[in-house]
């Protein structure tokens, strides 16, 4: 598993759209919830494989901006057969990479957790 936080310059939901539009994977599930104008919170799951090696990652993307700044908790986590035989840290750097390289012109500052 790997994980960062990142807080950015844009707003929850366009973090969520452009996540949406530009990883290529399959779209889980996502959500987004508006408190009041351009403050709230949302998710989300994307299912991405790689072939080299053939391994399948969940990307879960949570974004609010509650304090007025937006803060992205970004998880790549294996599916349930890689939890059970073994994993590829290489794959979870690439998938991780991708992500980052999406949102790279919006961060403002990043952690690695």
């Amino acid at each position: 598993m790997c994980i960062r936080i990142v807080s950015l310059s844009i707003k929850p939901k366009e973090v969520l759209e452009l996540l949406m539009r530009d990883v290529d994977g399959d779209l889980i599930h996502h959500e987004y919830h508006e408190i009041e104008d351009d403050i709230g919170f949302g998710y989300v799951v994307i299912e991405k494989f790689y072939t080299m090696p053939k391994h399948e990652k969940m990307i879960v993307v949570n974004t609010e901006n509650l304090d007025h700044i937006t803060n992205a908790t970004i998880i790549v986590t294996p599916d349930y057969e890689e939890w059970v035989y073994h994993f590829d840290l290489e794959s979870y750097d690439v998938c991780m990479d991708e992500i980052m390289e999406i949102l790279d012109e919006y961060i403002l500052e990043e952690r690695e957790e």
